[in-house]
């Protein structure tokens, strides 16, 4: 299954929050990323806070893309964590699988 491919649902008030079921089979399919405290979580390590700079500027042009944002925070200067989830569904979607995944396929994310 190749979530990259895939775009996201605009409708997402209609969404309904992944099973658990649902996201320990998609989990299999974007490795590096994990559930924490029920978001989708992966910590990019960079070499410098200008080049965590340079990766926010390249997921901001995939998030507009998609019209899907995700949660960001960079400590010790060089560590970024990027965490998927769908605040109006309360939970988990497919559309944050379809992101995590679109950023594994993407060099720019590397």
């Amino acid at each position: 299954m190749d979530l990259s491919t895939e775009r996201c649902n605009p409708n997402i008030e209609r969404l309904p929050p992944l099973t658990r079921k649902e996201t320990l089979e998609l989990i299999r399919v974007v490795p590096g990323w994990s559930v924490v405290d029920g978001k989708l979580r992966r910590i990019y390590v960079k070499e410098s806070f200008e080049d965590c700079v340079r990766f926010l500027t390249e997921l901001d042009d995939l998030a507009k893309r998609e019209g899907h944002f995700p949660d960001v925070s960079i400590t010790k200067g060089s560590s970024l964590e990027v965490a998927w989830y769908t605040y109006k569904c309360g939970g988990i979607t497919r559309n944050d699988f379809i992101m995590a995944s679109r950023m594994n396929h993407s060099d720019r994310f590397q």
